[in-house]
């Protein structure tokens, strides 16, 4: 059973699947979270430029379960068979 489930997401305006969470850290609480789509070289657009994404959809924090827009740098771009997998951190407290 997975801790969290894949929902319905942007990525700069890009339809896809994905989710965010928060994390503690020894600086405090850190947002990180996965997007999956379809459209590679946008993906890598976005990897590579220097501006932050926007992502929007659910943020899990603790026990909640919230539907969230924020800004986020993307930190590593993967092949899946079920699309391009972009992790994510946040440039913003969501």
């Amino acid at each position: 059973m997975s801790l969290y489930d894949l929902h319905d997401a942007k990525l700069n305006e890009m339809e896809g699947e994905g989710f965010a969470y928060s994390q503690k850290t020894v600086y405090g609480k850190a947002y990180k979270g996965v997007f999956f789509g379809e459209d590679s070289e946008t993906i890598e657009e976005l990897a590579d430029s220097e501006d932050d994404a926007q992502f929007e959809g659910i943020l899990y924090d603790r026990s909640r379960e919230r539907e969230k827009t924020f800004s986020v740098e993307i930190t590593d771009v993967i092949s899946t068979p079920s699309g391009e997998r972009a992790d994510f951190v946040a440039t913003e407290k969501p």
